[in-house]
């Protein structure tokens, strides 16, 4: 059919005895049909239009439309979100991702009427908060990976109830630019043992590092870490389980089960922890989240490492300074510099594929006929267990008078006091 004239528009209209918008639509047979549009406000007349356009011009196409066609994007998103935390997704950045970078270029548009022009103005919106300083680039490839997802779950979700289109919009758009490939940061084996020798660090954080670097788990997988996954007679730990940042037992990232080799230097502790607890419960009780970052920072300076790309600013351009993840890249890179097989590195790193492993490959390179340092260096169990009389985390005044300086004047509420905490484990 030819239309002639100006494009329909569905004449949006606002009924206040009952409170909803409807829209008058010009069906084939020139009647009109009005069409309620419920769940959008009063005053919300932008999106009231948006809606009625897109039914007027699907009216045109071919005759009414089914119920779905009058759910919005934003309206479609809600259920597919629920979906999602049902299957136990990673809800929390679904919501951040879709309410402040998609929604509002086509949140109003009825999900069966997203074009592909519409999903190329949303990575033109991407581009332009990077642009403005609004977003960094990773996190614009990413939320337009959410995007691709979303559309293409309206198509051939699984879930019969999301499938409401015949096609994917986003197929085939080109995604934001990509900028600067930050470089990621690890510790040497000489700044590890420096960590783990000074006196005025923790036990219980000691602990949790050592944990974290000679089994390159993810933190949330060390919280959950439970001691029958530990079987050191057999010389490995089980990883199946991790806990989100609302404390959710949950399975891990990308549901990759796998066992990861104990190391023989790490043997010591975990055999001293088991004694300690008797082997039930968690292996360590994990401090606050907010914290892990912050303490390992700030414990290397106490232990006198210095080296400055490990404490750039946040917002450095082409740096990343060291986070609490990074002690996994730290033991994964050490892998690679020892030499492992890269098959079992990836298989027990849990990686998805064998190119995110050869990144850590390609590090190791550098290093060739380099003094790197013995990976995985042994730690006397001494240092890792609670001094005489119970004071398991005792803090003590550094042996480095200048180290110790420094500190009070970089983070002045920290004494050399003796401090403690609740649970050595």
């Amino acid at each position: 059919m030819t239309r002639r004239g100006r494009p329909p528009t569905g004449c949006p209209k606002w009924d206040a005895e009952r409170g909803i918008w409807y829209a008058r639509l010009l069906m084939p047979s020139g009647s009109r049909r009005p069409v309620d549009m419920p769940g959008i406000p009063e005053h919300d007349v932008e999106r009231a239009h948006t809606l009625a356009k897109a039914l007027a011009l699907r009216s045109q196409d071919g005759g009414f439309v089914p119920g779905e066609a009058l759910e919005t994007t934003n309206e479609w998103f809600d259920r597919w979100h629920k979906v999602r935390v049902a299957k136990g997704l990673r809800a929390r950045d679904d919501l951040g991702a879709f309410w402040k970078w998609i929604s509002p270029v086509i949140g109003t548009i009825a999900i069966t009427r997203v074009e592909r022009r519409d999903m190329e103005r949303v990575v033109q919106a991407l581009d332009a908060a990077v642009v403005a300083g609004k977003i960094a680039w990773k996190r614009a490839v990413n939320v337009w990976g959410f995007a691709t997802k979303m559309m293409a779950d309206a198509s051939k979700s699984k879930v019969l109830g999301l499938r409401v289109r015949d096609d994917n919009p986003a197929r085939d758009v080109e995604g934001p630019d990509r900028g600067v490939e930050k470089d990621g940061p690890y510790l040497f084996p000489a700044e590890f043992l420096a960590l783990m020798r000074c006196d005025r660090v923790p036990v219980r954080w000691r602990r949790v590092f050592m944990l974290a670097t000679y089994l390159y788990v993810r933190g949330g997988e060390l919280e959950a870490l439970e001691w029958p996954d530990v079987h050191e007679d057999r010389g490995y730990v089980h990883i199946h389980q991790s806990i989100d940042e609302k404390g959710v037992l949950k399975a891990t990232k990308g549901k990759n089960v796998r066992k990861v080799p104990i190391e023989p230097t790490l043997l010591p502790l975990l055999r001293r922890m088991r004694d300690e607890c008797g082997g039930e419960g968690r292996v360590i009780t994990m401090p606050p989240r907010e914290e892990w970052a912050r303490r390992l920072r700030k414990y290397l300076g106490w232990a006198g490492v210095t080296r400055a790309e490990l404490f750039v600013p946040k917002d450095h351009p082409t740096l990343r300074r060291l986070t609490f993840h990074d002690l996994r890249h730290t033991g994964i890179t050490w892998r690679a510099i020892r030499g492992d097989d890269p098959m079992k590195v990836e298989r027990a790193a849990g990686h998805d594929d064998l190119k995110t492993t050869q990144r850590y490959i390609n590090e190791a390179e550098t290093f060739e006929g380099s003094a790197f340092g013995e990976p995985f260096p042994a730690v006397d169990v001494e240092l890792l267990t609670p001094f005489p009389g119970g004071a398991a985390n005792t803090v003590r005044t550094s042996v480095i008078p200048a180290v110790d300086n420094a500190i009070r004047s970089r983070f002045p509420e920290e004494s050399g006091r003796p401090q403690r905490e609740s649970n050595p484990r």
